[in-house]
């Protein structure tokens, strides 16, 4: 469905390469889930046969590998259980709250097995699940909607603290791409590689420059830190997520953010503004970027294309990519970031 509607809205870029005799480059994490997503995309969006339409570049995850798809493989500090895995005290405590009651509720009907609270958010997750691969699950009636909107904070716990926000490599992990977007919206070669992208592959036949589309298909997670690192911090105002409640009102919804089939379109503009625009679009809502330095608030989210590339060089410059995945640095007991950056 993703594929057939991107068609609709932005299939008129297809011109272009028709006009130019050349093929738009769509590129995927090699996962198998993420590339059989991709592929399943491309069909939906170019129709049947897929031969000659597009050039496929599958960009290899494994670890030492950069890789601005998957960049967690070349972050020596994402596999450190002390650093990266942030999010797992909070998301159990946050368990305990709960489903402490639903345990007590459902245990009555069984007899011979004793629940925990890790079985009962086993069965939360086989209906998201089984929902997806089989259409229904009966495991879905067993949950009231309050243990649902738990379940559903469990997973904005899980994402802030593991791959956003909160995470100490979130902003590490995404900075990556954002220095191939620069380079693709200034068209000018990135200097020098310095966090997860891959000097080999940018050349003009894998990173090319011109062209009117790009399609990159990686994990819901890099989204997420590739969110981080553009410093839409409007989807961080309200600071770190506690764990005992949930917050009435909360900026960070996984829901909105990273559910499946996410996400993230640039838009660019030249129509309605004296300067050519640019604007954000995630899962079809428009992302604010008034926040960034020389952006303006504008009602359709736009914002000067020349602004937003300086103020994401900006970033760039102020995130140092072998510090926050190579550094020995240490979580103080308590301690807390919501930029997702490590402590200095």
């Amino acid at each position: 469905n993703l594929g057939v509607s991107m068609r609709m809205r932005y299939g008129f870029l297809l011109k272009n390469f028709s006009e130019t005799n050349t093929l738009p480059v769509f590129r995927m994490a090699s996962k198998t889930r993420v590339l059989n997503s991709a592929q399943n995309f491309a069909l939906r969006f170019f129709g049947y046969p897929l031969e000659g339409q597009y050039q496929q570049q599958i960009m290899i995850e494994a670890k030492g590998l950069n890789n601005t798809l998957a960049p967690q493989r070349s972050c020596a500090n994402s596999d450190d259980p002390n650093r990266s895995y942030h999010s797992q005290p909070h998301v159990n405590a946050w368990k305990a709250v709960y489903l402490r009651d639903t345990v007590l509720r459902l245990q009555q009907y069984l007899d011979g097995f004793e629940l925990d609270v890790e079985d009962v958010y086993a069965m939360q997750e086989l209906c998201a699940y089984e929902s997806v691969a089989l259409g229904y699950s009966k495991f879905c009636e067993l949950f009231t909607e309050k243990e649902w909107e738990g379940f559903n904070y469990s997973h904005d716990l899980n994402f802030w603290y593991n791959a956003a926000w909160g995470s100490p490599v979130g902003r590490a992990e995404g900075i990556g791409y954002v220095q191939e977007l620069m380079s693709r919206l200034t068209q000018t070669p990135i200097e020098t590689h310095n966090s997860s992208t891959n000097a080999t592959l940018h050349n003009a036949v894998t990173f090319p420059f011109g062209h009117s589309l790009y399609v990159d298909a990686t994990h819901k997670t890099v989204v997420l830190s590739v969110l981080t690192a553009l410093n839409l911090s409007s989807f961080a105002a309200m600071r770190p997520l506690p764990s005992d409640h949930i917050p009435e009102y909360r900026t960070f919804r996984t829901r909105e953010l990273a559910p499946f089939a996410t996400n993230v379109q640039f838009f660019l503009s030249c129509s309605t503004e004296h300067d050519p625009q640019i604007c954000v679009i995630v899962n079809d809502g428009v992302a604010p970027l008034a926040n960034l330095k020389g952006c303006q608030d504008h009602p359709d989210g736009m914002c000067s294309i020349h602004a937003f590339v300086d103020a994401q060089k900006e970033n760039i410059w102020n995130t140092d990519w072998d510090f926050a995945c190579n550094a020995d640095w240490t979580i103080p007991d308590g301690w807390e970031t919501t930029t997702g950056y490590p402590p200095l």
